[in-house]
């Protein structure tokens, strides 16, 4: 999943994240090496890990964790052909 950074509670180790379709939560990042630099607001960031629940919101337990704010318009355009691929795949 790819998304912004909208929330980083105090405990930091769930964060909420939006993209083009919603917000999700993302658990564990407290244990993502060098996932921390990512938890600021507003930042764009990649997260690969296990989908722990569906609803009400998407739940994922992070295994990695990287900063794309660099290049986010980039990554933001080529996350969409990514999905629409994938989609496109599992048909």
């Amino acid at each position: 999943m790819q998304g912004t950074v909208l929330e980083v509670p105090l405990d930091r180790n769930t964060v909420l994240l939006m993209d083009e379709t919603g917000t999700f939560a993302v658990q564990g990042v407290n244990s993502i090496p060098k996932g921390k630099p990512c938890l600021s607001q507003g930042k764009y960031v990649m997260v690969m890990g296990v989908i722990q629940a569906v609803s009400p919101e998407p739940v994922i337990r992070a295994v990695k964790m990287a900063d794309l704010s660099e290049l986010a318009t980039l990554h933001r355009r080529m996350w969409k052909l990514e999905v629409e691929e994938l989609q496109e795949v599992l048909a």
